[in-house]
């Protein structure tokens, strides 16, 4: 396999699923290709499945007590980050904001950040590190406003990811994980189709506009986003409650109808809807790890029935749960190409 090195996660021990990488094999995803400017600085809490002089695949976990919680950055080079739990973030340009499994970080280079905790789970997410000439073409493809900016490639640190992208992404970090026989340019290629799907989305997602043309007035926007956020955080960290409307209100101290209104003009989904996406992604992890069988994952996730989350898992990602959890254990790359063209001709 040509210019592809993996490493494979060591085995963890019973006291602590956050274990460090050793410093050998940190200098490894740390050293830089000759003619490549990806420049890749793996931290103490990260560890990395595989590089090329175009790309890094890895994963980052930390608990909110250990020192690298707190932040990072300068960035040395372009990450899109998929968060599998739920943290609050403080870039350096754009808002606070919480970043969950319904969205994705998009840091570029020089970017960086502050972290605060939502629950004790910490930061758990996957992480795609990319050239950044590369990360310039793909852009370039999805609009030519991107490929001209001087400025980063990224407009906003934190961006909504739909369903069948995030859906699609499990399936690839679950392939990179599960085969030691990838090959570099299956790799490669898929790793650029997740990269110009999620820019997509997050270029459709104009968050000044829903501000100031969806009934939130400019002078409280301020108030109105960290309203938005702080019932982000209540409903990612009790994504299984049976929560009403007015007792999220209380604890955010605001009416009902003003946080039904405002939460989803400014995060383009209603407070039910955003409950049910951080569900319905949970529940991903726990098909994939074979565990628990659908009706267990329905009660331990909040659904009515075990026949309500199969309905609802099928409208929302076009796969029955029993169909992911078989593509799960097969793990393959052609399965998220598919699936990604499937959105496309959709």
């Amino acid at each position: 396999m040509d210019n592809l090195t993996i490493n494979r996660p060591e085995t963890r021990s019973s006291r602590s699923p956050f274990d460090t990488i050793g410093q050998d094999a940190r200098a490894r995803a740390n050293a830089v290709d000759a003619g490549s400017d990806l420049v890749i600085e793996l931290t103490p809490v990260e560890r990395i499945f595989l590089r090329t002089p175009l790309l890094g695949i890895g994963e980052y976990k930390c608990r909110p007590d250990h020192p690298q919680f707190s932040g990072g950055g300068p960035e040395a080079c372009p990450y899109i980050v998929f968060s599998r739990s739920s943290v609050r973030l403080l870039p350096n340009r754009g808002p606070k904001e919480v970043c969950t499994p319904v969205t994705v970080n998009l840091l570029d280079v020089g970017d960086s950040y502050e972290r605060q905790a939502v629950s004790a789970d910490g930061a758990n997410c996957e992480w795609i590190a990319i050239s950044p000439t590369l990360l310039r073409e793909i852009a370039g493809f999805v609009s030519a406003d991107l490929r001209d900016r001087s400025a980063s490639v990224f407009r906003r640190c934190v961006a909504p990811i739909s369903a069948r992208t995030f859906l699609a992404q499990r399936m690839f970090f679950s392939a990179v994980r599960a085969s030691t026989q990838l090959d570099a340019l299956a790799v490669e290629e898929a790793t650029m189709a997740l990269v110009e799907a999620a820019l997509r989305e997050a270029l459709l997602f104009d968050p000044q506009h829903a501000s100031s043309a969806g009934g939130v007035p400019r002078k409280n926007g301020a108030r109105a986003r960290e309203l938005v956020e702080a019932a982000k955080a209540i409903l990612s960290r009790e994504c299984w409650s049976n929560l009403s409307v007015t007792e999220i209100a209380a604890r955010v101290h605001c009416s009902p109808a003003y946080l039904s209104r405002t939460f989803s003009r400014l995060s383009g989904l209603t407070l039910h809807e955003y409950q049910q996406q951080i569900r319905l992604r949970a529940s991903l992890d726990l098909l994939a790890e074979g565990r628990f069988n659908g009706a267990g994952i329905a009660s331990q996730l909040g659904f009515a029935s075990h026949s309500h989350f199969t309905d609802v898992f099928h409208r929302c990602f076009g796969v029955t749960p029993r169909a992911f959890a078989r593509s799960a254990s097969l793990a393959k790359l052609a399965e998220m190409h598919q699936f990604l063209d499937a959105r496309k001709s959709a």
